[in-house]
């Protein structure tokens, strides 16, 4: 995170929720960085110096103009226009934390060796839901590296139930 995409994030939080627009620009900000990823040329576009800056807002406007809510809309051409549009994707993580926040939800990021089953997803929500006292997104993540178990991340804190943890554990003990 950035300052520059933290500062975006929190002026377009806050006109959301001025407007009451939150989950509206939830929506829109996921429509922008799936475009924005799916055509780097454009994002590319938007970010070049040597394209006129009328240009570059045009494009803008003609690719998001009534696609998105108009104060997203308004937070993309400021950025464009001072060349931060290099920050979209961080502003656009700090904008789905702020707005999980206002919503009483937190994030967390499960990693597993193997993807996770339906019924074992929705065990693990409802046990953090529980311990946590508030609703869970999930974000799962595979890496066989883990060879066992998962790992899950909220709130800054990690809880480590992978094999490969317990292994490192027993060796650092036997390296004692």
């Amino acid at each position: 995170m950035t300052t520059t995409s933290r500062e975006y994030a929190e002026a377009l939080f806050e006109l959301a929720v001025q407007d009451g627009t939150i989950r509206e620009t939830s929506d829109g900000v996921v429509t922008v960085i799936s475009a924005l990823r799916q055509t780097p040329a454009f994002r590319g576009l938007l970010a070049s110096p040597a394209i006129r800056k009328d240009d570059r807002l045009n494009a803008l406007n003609e690719a998001f103009g009534g696609k998105i809510p108009e104060i997203l809309l308004a937070i993309l051409r400021m950025m464009v226009s001072r060349g931060h549009i290099s920050a979209v994707e961080g502003m656009a993580r700090d904008y789905e934390e702020l707005a999980r926040g206002y919503r009483g939800e937190a994030e967390a990021v499960v990693t597993s060796a193997v993807p996770l089953k339906e019924s074992e997803m929705v065990a693990l929500r409802q046990k953090l839901e529980k311990k946590l006292a508030r609703r869970i997104v999930l974000r799962c993540v595979t890496d066989p590296a883990l060879i066992g178990g998962v790992r899950v991340e909220v709130d800054g804190r990690i809880i480590d139930g992978s094999l490969r943890n317990k292994l490192d554990e027993i060796k650092e003990v036997m390296n004692a």
